[in-house]
């Protein structure tokens, strides 16, 4: 069976640097897709099987960070990996382009030596990074990504800081995503050492992991199942009950 040849889109207005690209990529062994504006980025983004997205961002134009943006918005998108190319005159756009969340930046000319090697350590080594992998090491929802191997979270492209119990607790969740998950298997999952674990200690991680997640402006998708436990479900936002968990992180200090 013939391997998947890895897709790269190119979000670009600029026919000439498009298929400079094109002769640059093809020839190291990829399929390149052209996208000229925000929407059809996004639509071939979430139609094709993208390994990664490059962005030209021209003096003038907010293509590359308005892109970047909705990318990472879109729970079918947000891993995908975007680089910005920053052309002459548009320097400018840098901290748009931060703010978007793109995972690199290069400023043009960009070496074609240099833009190949990037791809081939962050896409040829890392194929699929962006979905459920098979070996579980990345795992994504609601425009959350989660690295098993290098224990990073980001959401919308933000990092997030996680001690280690509010990680282990986020991936229990994610890999069991949509379904009641019982504070019993949140402390097996949780805290290692199976040590006795009040309930009301759950209650106070699953808190801090949720104030974590809602950092990147995004919606609340921990929902509390009264008398239960607690569901990741993005369908569900507003469910939980803040309030009681700043109680519960009070009683506990």
């Amino acid at each position: 069976m013939t391997s998947r040849r890895p897709q790269i889109l190119i979000g670009s207005t600029d026919a000439d640097y498009y298929l400079l690209l094109v002769h640059i990529l093809e020839a190291e062994g990829y399929d390149v897709t052209l996208g000229s504006g925000v929407e059809e980025i996004v639509h071939l983004a979430r139609e094709k099987q993208v390994d990664a997205v490059l962005l030209d961002c021209r003096s003038g134009e907010t293509l590359a960070p308005e892109a970047c943006l909705r990318l990472k918005q879109e729970p079918q998108t947000v891993g995908i990996m975007t680089v910005a190319l920053v052309g002459p005159g548009a320097e400018g756009r840098f901290i748009d382009l931060l703010k978007a969340g793109t995972d690199e930046n290069f400023v043009r000319p960009v070496a074609p030596s240099k833009l190949l090697e990037f791809l081939r350590d962050r896409v040829l080594c890392q194929p699929g990074s962006h979905r459920w992998s098979g070996d579980g090491r990345f795992l994504t929802y609601a425009g959350i990504e989660l690295d098993t191997a290098r224990h990073g979270v980001r959401r919308f492209g933000i990092s997030i800081h996680l001690g280690p119990i509010e990680f282990r607790l986020l991936q229990f969740l994610m890999e069991n995503r949509e379904q009641a998950c019982s504070r019993a298997q949140l402390i097996e999952a949780g805290w290692l050492e199976r040590r006795y674990v009040e309930i009301k200690t759950v209650n106070v991680h699953v808190g801090r992991l949720r104030k974590a997640l809602n950092v990147s402006g995004g919606s609340d998708v921990i929902r509390t199942i009264r008398s239960s436990g607690y569901m990741l479900d993005a369908s569900c936002p507003g469910n939980s009950n803040p309030t009681a968990d700043r109680h519960d992180e009070e009683a506990d200090s």
